[in-house]
């Protein structure tokens, strides 16, 4: 048996993964995988390169249920490895995919009337920053 602290970590790395394969793919996260994995003996390297693949087939289509499975499978494949190379336990954060910065958007409504060139104006602006273009809606 292992103990807490490193059931925990892996625990926590196994649901982060398994999120981040359900978000990402399995191709970007096999390479991810792989890297975690690189000291391990041949066989846990193709344990887990299978588990990649049959994580992404599990949550075709997810579920939370799919997602408690494959994380349970998940958990057992890192606990043992991270026993054996305790020092990979700094490495876990590296399964997890990083989100991008959350756009800030900033909007301005321009209305005015009187004496313009051409009439009364109207118009707005709208400012992405940081994120990704709203295709000028």
């Amino acid at each position: 048996m292992y103990d807490a602290e490193l059931m925990a970590v892996a625990t926590g790395a196994a649901g982060t993964l398994v999120a981040a394969i359900a978000t990402s793919g399995a191709e970007k996260m096999r390479l991810k995988v792989a890297h975690f994995f690189r000291r391990a003996t041949p066989d846990q390297q193709r344990a887990a390169a299978q588990a990649v693949d049959d994580t992404a087939v599990q949550l075709t289509p997810p579920s939370l249920e799919a997602q408690a499975l494959a994380a349970t499978a998940w958990a057992q494949l890192i606990a043992p490895y991270l026993a054996e190379h305790r020092d990979a336990v700094r490495e876990v954060d590296e399964l997890a995919v990083p989100t991008p910065p959350a756009s800030k958007v900033w909007n301005q409504h321009n209305t005015g009337t009187g004496t313009f060139i051409g009439g009364d104006v109207h118009g707005a602006v709208t400012f992405n920053y940081g994120g990704a273009s709203d295709g000028g809606q």
